[in-house]
């Protein structure tokens, strides 16, 4: 793990990678916004550097496989990561699907079929994963899944092993002062419920609660005061300290109902991850905190009593940047069915400690409209 300044990761990475075959993804807005041009430059003259540009956001089967497909007969030593979870995830696909690169054809469904039926796991590979978060909120780069979504915009997928969580993690604060203040609110947002999906998931225990809870006194204290001041770089730092709490939190647990209700939200309205998640925060945690052990340790931490007053503090700090109602992202009474339908994902809704029908459900939805 790095933590430091710009100057130091330019100069630690290369170092780093000197001799190196790497893979970069990193878009090329990014490198412009971030002042990096110079750091591949240099990179360059250092390593053998294959560039890819084009990253698409919550990126489906389909972009993975026209990654997969430009780098096919490439095998590179390192494949580095600068962007949001969007990119470090896409990273992840390349090195646990990269066996499929060797194939003399394959396609599309090729790569569905194989992250649904964790055909990859069969053919590990040591490629190491580097990753430089340039948001403060997914985690990515301390955990060992990734999300794929599926590219007819029905079904979220995960590709998940240990091989795949980053072997090197570059936090550099500065580096997230280029968000925007809504980029700042989800990603934000979603270290927040990462956090406390954490604390109540059925798999938590004493250690990942004091990991989550440190998360959450960081974000609760400075995730508004970093939308106040975007460029102090003091509420970045703790702002992405505390999204680092929250990563290496969850991926001790893995999630809950918040983000399974999400994932169908995200798919069929294009609402940020982190926002998706906070829509449903409050009501699933009415359903959850009579089963939660430490529940009032839980409510210690985010300074309130009680889930209502929860609400109350998403939507100060969301105040004059978004309105945390499905309303508000063009839902309509007529889609709660639907999406309540689709918001039972393996592997995160059976880990909420309390279970939900679809009809619970759509009753958690119907509150938030």
């Amino acid at each position: 793990m790095f933590w430091g300044t710009a100057s130091e990761f330019r100069e630690v990475s290369l170092k780093e990678l000197t001799g190196k075959k790497v893979l970069l993804l990193m878009t090329s807005s990014a490198g412009s916004r971030l002042s990096l041009d110079n750091w591949v430059s240099e990179l360059r003259q250092k390593a053998q550097v294959t560039w890819m540009q084009q990253i698409p956001s919550n990126p489906t089967h389909i972009d993975v496989y026209n990654v997969l497909y430009q780098i096919k007969g490439y095998l590179p030593d390192v494949v580095f990561a600068v962007g949001g979870g969007s990119t470090i995830d896409l990273a992840k696909c390349c090195v646990g699907l990269n066996y499929l690169c060797a194939m003399e054809l394959f396609s599309a469904e090729d790569v569905r079929q194989a992250i649904r039926s964790k055909m990859y796991l069969k053919h590990p590979v040591s490629i190491p994963i580097y990753a430089l978060p340039t948001t403060a909120g997914t985690g990515s780069e301390v955990t060992q899944w990734a999300t794929v979504w599926d590219g007819e915009g029905t079904a979220k997928y995960s590709i998940d092993a240990p091989y795949l969580c980053p072997k090197r993690a570059y936090i550099v604060p500065e580096y997230t002062i280029s968000m925007p203040r809504r980029l700042t609110l989800s990603t934000g947002l979603d270290a927040f419920c990462q956090a406390i999906e954490a604390y109540w998931a059925k798999a938590s225990n004493p250690m990942v609660k004091e990991i989550s809870k440190a998360a959450l006194r960081l974000l609760v204290q400075y995730l508004p005061l970093v939308l106040s001041e975007p460029s102090k770089i003091y509420f970045r730092e703790k702002v992405c300290l505390g999204s680092l709490f929250s990563g290496l939190a969850f991926s001790n647990t893995r999630t809950t109902a918040c983000l399974s209700i999400s994932y169908p939200l995200t798919m069929r309205f294009g609402i940020e991850h982190g926002l998706a998640c906070a829509l449903n925060l409050t009501e699933v945690m009415k359903v959850n905190l009579p089963a939660i052990s430490g529940s009032e340790e839980l409510l210690d931490v985010l300074m309130i009593k009680s889930a209502d007053e929860l609400q109350g503090w998403l939507e100060q700090i969301s105040k004059g940047i978004i309105k945390l109602r499905l309303s508000y992202f063009g839902i309509r009474e007529q889609d709660l069915s639907e999406l309540a339908r689709m918001s039972f994902t393996l592997g995160r809704m059976d880990y909420n400690p309390v279970e939900l029908t679809q009809e619970k459900v759509e009753r958690i939805l119907e509150s938030v409209l």
